[in-house]
């Protein structure tokens, strides 16, 4: 009869602190969840890490129950004393190992952890200094690409380190790595024939950022696709089209590029003029707008105006050519605006271009009798 109380009153006093602990919890959650910072991310953090607490708690109560159960029952308390010499007898057999080998296996995951986020941070601490270099000779561009690369190469060195810790440390887990590596060359292989593809466009994205042949925000043609750099890795290039539509091309597809926003742009500017009018006061009137216009944006017109003159004739006009420099992607808006301005400026001096309709002349001789 005791032994049953016992048992009751112990499974009482569990269930009285599992209950308690539970109220804890919630009364910890409500104070985060009512608090002025209830959506950052420290107090989440907080309640997360309370809730796995009480987890703890609680799995701690029932444990403790469990063992007072086995020392209370007579059949069970001889039992537990024979794992319990089992356990001891573990206990020893780790120490000795750790005596032995522990040590050095410590050793070995400390100094691999150690040198993989020294490297890593190595790493990226020079790309900064790169950055801040670049940054003060002017160039906006590096920076985008600079952060991309430290990236990769921290985290390949740090890769790396962690395989090299990894073949120091499972000999002494008393682990052969001769039939590890061996399997993972013939993964490695089978990998490396199924994803050819793949492997070219990474080396080609790594090559396309060492080289900063383009960058996020660059207007650029591939092939058919000309529009604006939305998304670079080193898998694909994501470039939005003047529509609208992503077009995601991957980078070992791409064997020309066309970068329109490096250095500079340049307007090729062809207007067309009837026969009859005279050429010279025409290609003056395009130099006079296209000069307006730089002395109005500085900014994006770049440089005077270069008049070519007549590129060539055609059966209903003559048309003269005109290059105008631009910022680096001005060069669309740029010529837009030349020409609303230069059909304004025709309009004033009556400078006609040729018409978009041909008409024909049919004359029927007379006769005598007519």
């Amino acid at each position: 009869m005791k032994l049953l109380l016992f048992l009751i009153g112990g499974l009482g006093v569990c269930v009285l602190v599992h209950w308690l602990v539970g109220k804890w919890e919630r009364r910890i959650a409500g104070r985060w969840t009512t608090g002025e910072n209830s959506e950052s991310v420290e107090p989440a953090l907080a309640e997360v890490m309370a809730e796995w607490s009480v987890h703890g708690l609680r799995l701690l109560v029932w444990v403790f129950y469990f063992v007072y159960v086995i020392y209370l029952l007579p059949e069970t308390r001889l039992k537990f004393y024979s794992v319990s010499e089992r356990l001891l007898e573990a206990r020893d057999h780790l120490v000795n190992w750790l005596f032995a080998r522990g040590i050095t296996v410590v050793i070995i995951a400390v100094v691999t952890i150690f040198l993989a986020r020294f490297i890593g941070d190595l790493i990226r601490t020079g790309f900064e200094l790169a950055e801040r270099r670049q940054v003060q000779k002017g160039r906006r561009r590096a920076p985008r690409r600079l952060h991309t690369l430290s990236d990769i190469f921290s985290r390949a060195a740090q890769a790396v380190i962690v395989f090299i810790g990894l073949l120091e440390l499972l000999p002494h887990l008393n682990l052969n790595i001769t039939p590890i590596l061996a399997s993972a060359g013939v993964v490695g292989l089978a990998i490396g024939f199924g994803a050819q593809s793949l492997i070219k466009d990474l080396f080609s994205g790594l090559l396309i950022l060492l080289e900063d042949q383009y960058s996020v925000g660059d207007l650029v043609k591939v092939g058919e696709t000309t529009g604006k750099i939305e998304h670079l890795t080193l898998r694909a290039t994501h470039v939005r089209n003047l529509d609208g539509a992503m077009t995601i091309i991957p980078n070992g597809t791409i064997a020309t590029v066309s970068n329109l926003s490096k250095g500079w742009s340049r307007v090729v500017l062809d207007i067309e003029i009837d026969y009859e009018e005279d050429m010279d006061r025409a290609m003056q009137v395009m130099l006079d707008v296209a000069g307006a216009l730089r002395a109005e944006r500085p900014q994006d017109v770049t440089d005077d105006p270069v008049m070519l003159g007549v590129d060539r004739m055609t059966n209903t006009s003559v048309v003269l050519r005109m290059l105008v420099k631009t910022a680096p992607a001005r060069h669309n808006d740029i010529g837009r605006e030349l020409r609303r301005l230069i059909k304004l400026a025709f309009d004033r001096e009556g400078i006609r271009v040729p018409p978009s309709e041909h008409r024909v002349v049919l004359s029927r001789e007379k006769t005598r009798d007519g």
